[in-house]
């Protein structure tokens, strides 16, 4: 619910003030055409404390029940109906306040120009307050939509997010299960990793954004989780300029592409495997860059594409733009590149 357009906040100012102009007018009109200084004044109250009760009637009305359809048929109709309403009571009140010879001066040559005049006013009147609840339909319609829309993008995230973590946790479990037997310090370690792992995950649910520093202090321990599978041969060198570590970043959009780097970048291949994680400012955006070998047709890991996909739809989730994440493969090396909407101070 909300409060009648002609008193709400200070709107009742306003239509004081025309009633008032409104009132000034007819007086002025009346009394210069020769009617009583009396009869003129009452003339000009009545009719105006008239049409003010008239008013709130019609906006009142027109609030609960405003045509989509035959708009102008509605508005010619209504206001005409409601004009001769106005003018056969104030053709009843004439007798209590002009002498005979005045209704006479006063209904001949005034009665159709007043006529029209409130005509004119009424069918005025409707238009702008038919629109004026159409835009407050409207307005209202627009806010459930960006709600409903606002809640379906929370939706989505979430469950993209949702979806990120098992692939990973399964390829841990299986890494802890072979450790067990073997080496079961490591796989006691790698327990309690994986256990801050998911704890740190759980805690940035709740986080739309996070500075970059956090979010490379939870690469890093993802590093040593998969470093526990892969021993020597994982590496990594991260490059960030310090003054950026503070800059926003949504929560767990570099972990998928990590993941696919390590994928990607030890499956098939033999020797040591260096990735490289850069950030730098371009402005108006932070970019970050994951880089790892790449050796077409060397029988590495297949995949549904699944992880980089979701980072791409996130992104487009967060910032409404198709163009934030791309990949590029030369000369062996592929990289992923992010690039986030540095926010304007």
């Amino acid at each position: 619910m909300f409060s009648h357009p002609l008193i709400d906040k200070y709107n009742w100012i306003y239509f004081l003030s025309a009633c008032f102009m409104l009132s000034g007018l007819l007086f002025m009109v009346f009394n210069n055409a020769g009617l009583s200084f009396e009869g003129a004044l009452y003339d000009a109250i009545s009719s105006t404390l008239l049409f003010g009760i008239v008013m709130l009637y019609l906006v009142s009305t027109l609030r609960f029940y405003h045509p989509k359809k035959h708009v102008l048929l509605y508005i010619g109709g209504g206001s005409l109906l409601l004009s001769i309403l106005y003018t056969v009571i104030l053709e009843m009140l004439y007798p209590l306040i002009y002498a005979e010879w005045e209704l006479v001066l006063l209904r001949n040559p005034y009665f159709w120009p007043r006529y029209l005049f409130t005509l004119l006013l009424f069918a005025s009147a409707m238009a702008i307050t038919w629109f004026y609840y159409q835009m407050h339909d409207l307005q209202n319609s627009l806010a459930r939509q960006e709600e409903s829309d606002k809640v379906a993008r929370e939706a989505e995230l979430y469950k993209l997010r949702q979806q990120l973590q098992p692939h990973f946790l399964f390829n841990s479990l299986n890494s802890i299960n072979a450790l067990i037997g073997s080496q079961p310090d490591l796989a006691r370690k790698m327990v309690l990793q994986l256990s801050d792992f998911f704890r740190g995950t759980l805690r940035r649910e709740e986080s739309k954004f996070i500075p970059l520093s956090e979010e490379l202090d939870y690469i890093q321990l993802y590093l040593e989780i998969e470093q526990v599978r892969f021993g020597h041969r994982l590496q990594a060198t991260v490059d960030v300029d310090e003054s950026l570590l503070k800059l926003p970043i949504p929560p767990l959009v570099l972990q998928p592409i990590m993941e696919n780097a390590i994928k990607f970048g030890l499956y098939g291949t033999i020797g040591d495997v260096c990735i490289r994680v850069k950030a730098f400012r371009e402005d108006p955006f932070l970019v970050l860059e994951i880089s790892n070998p790449f050796e077409d047709g060397s029988g590495q890991a297949k995949g549904t594409g699944f992880g980089l996909a979701a980072i791409q739809r996130r992104l487009y989730l967060l910032f409404a733009r198709n163009d934030l994440f791309t990949t590029r493969s030369n000369e062996g090396l592929f990289t992923a590149q992010i690039k986030i909407p540095i926010p304007h101070d």
